[in-house]
């Protein structure tokens, strides 16, 4: 297995329990870690300060997102074992998430004023 200085060219995919690492340029897996204690589920991800942050299985872990070490993890205590959501509130510029953002906001300019806002 070749050695990354970086992640930078990975695509990263969560499914029953595991978050796997692939290589954009030739479609190999770089890495997979099984998240422990998470069951099946389907893993949601969000890259921030140079961590992968994961959700699955009632539980939180950030992954170092080069090797898919598990660098911590959070058993989220007396909320149970379901889906689990993240967000920050850091949106740097040029960013994937700033751009889905201002395409979405654009997308609802566009379609009118039907919709309701929670």
């Amino acid at each position: 297995m070749p050695h990354y200085s970086s992640a930078e060219n990975f695509l990263f995919t969560g499914t029953h329990g595991h978050v796997i690492a692939i290589d954009q340029s030739d479609g190999s897996t770089v890495w997979k870690t099984s998240l422990p204690k998470t069951g099946w589920d389907v893993v949601v991800m969000l890259v921030e300060n140079g961590r992968l942050l994961c959700g699955t299985g009632g539980r939180v872990f950030a992954l170092d997102p080069i090797d898919g070490r598990i660098l911590w993890e959070n058993g989220l205590p007396g909320l149970g074992q379901g889906v689990v959501g993240l967000c920050t509130l850091r949106q740097p510029s040029g960013s994937a998430g700033a751009v889905a953002g201002q395409s979405a906001s654009s997308a609802s300019a566009t379609s009118g004023a039907g919709g309701s806002s929670a």
